[in-house]
């Protein structure tokens, strides 16, 4: 898993279309509606990953309990991550 920081989600979904599995991290609020788990001033991050199996499995290993996969098969198809997860997650990756 490689890590991209706030600004380089496109390299990140770059790097998930290639074959990778991209963490990408936001830091502070949500532009949006954002989902029930994200709290604002937390960090929260996207699992790339063109893969939908290994996505799933990979969510499920970081120990998220409701997996949601958006833009399922196209561009950008990742789960959202906070808290312990994303926490998991960062301790994982590798700088990109």
């Amino acid at each position: 898993m490689k890590r991209f920081e706030s600004k380089d989600i496109a390299a990140a979904m770059d790097f998930a279309e290639a074959g990778g599995v991209a963490l990408h991290v936001w830091k502070g609020a949500w532009p949006g509606k954002k989902p029930r788990c994200f709290r604002d001033g937390q960090d929260w991050g996207h699992l790339f990953d063109m893969n939908p199996k290994r996505l799933v499995a990979t969510a499920r290993r970081l120990g998220v309990r409701v997996i949601k996969v958006s833009r399922i098969g196209g561009r950008g198809q990742h789960i959202d991550l906070c808290g312990k997860p994303l926490a998991k997650a960062i301790q994982e990756a590798r700088d990109g």
